[in-house]
């Protein structure tokens, strides 16, 4: 009876003693993992910001060269 008790005892020992030093060992040669969230939906912001911004230029430009050309074409009908 007090062998089986003895066994369980012993087991939880050696399986928390192993998994403290799995721990050690992860924490004291791997390289920490850490994500900047900020900084990265930031970024993520500041070019939907620009990639908007260049679209609208590109917009009113197209319509001030659609309207030029409508001037041209009425001048030169004109003539």
């Amino acid at each position: 009876m007090w062998t089986i008790f003895l066994n369980i005892i012993l087991s939880i020992i050696i399986i928390y003693l192993g998994h403290q030093l799995w721990n050690y060992l992860r924490d004291k040669y791997s390289n920490k993992i850490t994500k900047d969230l900020v900084s990265s939906q930031t970024q993520k912001y500041k070019q939907m910001m620009e990639e908007l911004q260049t679209y609208e230029t590109n917009q009113k430009t197209d319509k001030i060269d659609d309207k030029m050309e409508d001037e041209l074409l009425s001048y030169i009908d004109t003539i």
